[in-house]
């Protein structure tokens, strides 16, 4: 049931249920990693897990109306801590995990257990998770870890062995809808979002609230379409206009490289989710497309992604782009 202090999640009710019986069988994982695409609601089912821990009410947690699931919907509860990130990968540094560490053996302030969240940890250093694997081994009873990231490779395969690994998926078309028309968005806006991003919530967010989302967005999928044409004068022209911008050229890129993935896997039998922003385009790109070839675009990229990383000229960059996606 709904109630003002729950997380608004759309979807994944299954997932949900079964974090539901744990905690009634009192079999929580004492760490859960979240994985996903990016804005399917990671973060969000992280906070509703954390309150699902801390309810005071076991068979009908989370309640959202005891004292704790109250100060876990308003970011104040003392007994959750979000690790910050910190570096240029925006991972969390060696020190950040010992203090997580050191407060872990702390006993909780309001209940029975402590709830430690690492969100978004695909850039977590190598040094970190090694910290972090004694505390994730041997985890203080009292303690509950929990991390989203995009893939479960992104994490050594010593930390991942010791959680209890759990998909997050977009919702339907519907649920997507709903989700977007409770926050105002004009209906044809919503419209334009969800074709492009189709049940990603997080995505379709972003596409109407930032307008540099959008645009990457809208250039990607032009690109794509520009690139199934082999159109080297319309790409070099959209590529260039984004390096105009080295964040905008990374945003538009990010997006273009799904693009290609999204093309590769309709070239295969069997139904699989789309990352990119344009299904038309990646079905067009698609037509004729070999996996050499999608793998030289992907390629491409990712040259191009290290050459920004490298303080290349993003001018310079895109043009060289354009050139190496034009022979793949």
């Amino acid at each position: 049931m709904n109630t003002p202090n729950m997380p608004a999640v759309y979807g994944n009710q299954q997932l949900l249920s079964e974090l539901r019986t744990m905690r009634k069988q009192n079999h929580l994982p004492h760490a859960l990693l979240l994985h996903g695409e990016r804005g399917c609601g990671k973060k969000l089912i992280a906070k509703w897990f954390a309150m699902l821990v801390l309810c005071e009410h076991p068979d009908s947690a989370p309640c959202g109306t005891c004292k704790s699931c109250r100060l876990a919907a308003e970011d104040a509860h003392p007994d959750i801590t979000t690790a910050e990130h910190s570096g240029k990968r925006m991972g969390f540094s060696v020190e950040t995990v010992r203090d997580i560490r050191r407060e872990a053996s702390v006993l909780p302030n309001n209940g029975d257990m402590r709830v430690f969240i690492f969100p978004d940890a695909d850039g977590m250093s190598i040094q970190a998770q090694n910290a972090l694997l004694k505390s994730v081994e041997e985890p203080p009873a009292h303690s509950c870890f929990v991390f989203t990231a995009g893939s479960v490779g992104v994490l050594l395969p010593t930390l991942l062995s010791r959680m209890t690994a759990k998909a997050v998926f977009p919702v339907t078309a519907g649920e997507c809808t709903e989700a977007l028309l409770k926050r105002d968005y004009p209906d044809a806006d919503i419209r334009a979002a969800a074709a492009r991003f189709g049940g990603n919530i997080g995505k379709c967010i972003a596409y109407l609230s930032d307008p540099a989302v959008k645009r990457a967005a809208d250039d990607a999928a032009a690109l794509s379409a520009a690139l199934a044409e082999r159109n080297e004068y319309e790409m070099l022209r959209l590529l260039t206009a984004a390096a105009a911008d080295k964040d905008q050229l990374i945003r538009t890129l990010e997006l273009l490289d799904a693009q290609v993935r999204d093309a590769a896997v309709l070239t295969l039998e069997g139904s699989f989710p789309r990352l990119g922003c344009d299904r038309a385009a990646a079905e067009t790109l698609s037509s004729g497309l070999t996996p050499r070839r999608a793998m030289r675009m992907h390629g491409a990229i990712r040259e191009a992604f290290a050459d920004l990383d490298g303080n290349v000229s993003a001018v310079l960059t895109a043009t060289a782009l354009c050139a190496a996606l034009c022979d793949a």
